[in-house]
C-alpha cells in the first residue's frame, strides 16, 4: 500500500510541476510581441486573377506572405506538415469551398517541394506591411 501511495505521490509532483512550466511557458508566449510588420487579421483575401507572387518569411518559418497586387501583401500563418522554405518554385492554394478566388482560413497550401511532408492549413490571415516602422532590415 504504501509502494502505491508513493508512485500516485510521484506522478502528481511530476505531472504539477509539468503545468507550471507549461503555464510559464504560455505566459512568455503570450508577452511576446508580433512582428511590426503585421497588421490587422482578415477572415478572407480574394484576388482579381491569382496572387502575384508569394516568399517565406525569414523570421516565421511556419508562414508565407502572398502578394495580391503591387502594394497588398498577406501573411499566412500555416500549421501542418509543409515546408514552404523548401519550395523550389511554386506553391499551391487550395480553397475547401471553391470560393473561386477567394482564400480563407482553413485552406490548404501546397508546395512544389520534391520531399515534401505533405500539405499545410492556412490559420490565420493577416495585413503585411513590409515598409512598416521598426520592421527588421532587410
Amino acid at each position: 500500500m504504501i509502494h502505491i501511495n508513493k508512485t500516485i505521490f510521484t506522478a502528481c509532483a511530476a505531472l504539477a510541476i509539468a503545468a507550471c512550466s507549461t503555464a510559464a511557458n504560455t505566459e512568455v508566449a503570450a508577452d511576446a510581441k508580433p512582428d511590426p510588420r503585421q497588421g490587422a487579421e482578415v477572415r478572407q483575401v480574394c484576388f482579381s486573377q491569382q496572387i502575384r507572387n508569394w516568399r517565406e518569411v525569414k523570421e516565421d518559418r511556419r508562414a508565407v506572405i502572398v502578394e495580391k497586387g503591387l502594394k497588398e501583401e498577406y501573411k499566412l500563418s500555416l500549421i501542418g506538415a509543409c515546408q514552404p522554405q523548401d519550395a523550389f518554385l511554386n506553391i499551391g492554394l487550395v480553397s475547401r469551398v471553391g470560393s473561386g478566388s477567394c482564400l480563407s482560413t482553413g485552406d490548404r497550401l501546397v508546395t512544389d517541394a520534391r520531399y515534401n511532408d505533405g500539405d499545410c492549413v492556412i490559420s490565420k490571415i493577416y495585413e503585411w506591411h513590409k515598409d512598416a516602422p521598426g520592421a527588421p532590415a532587410k
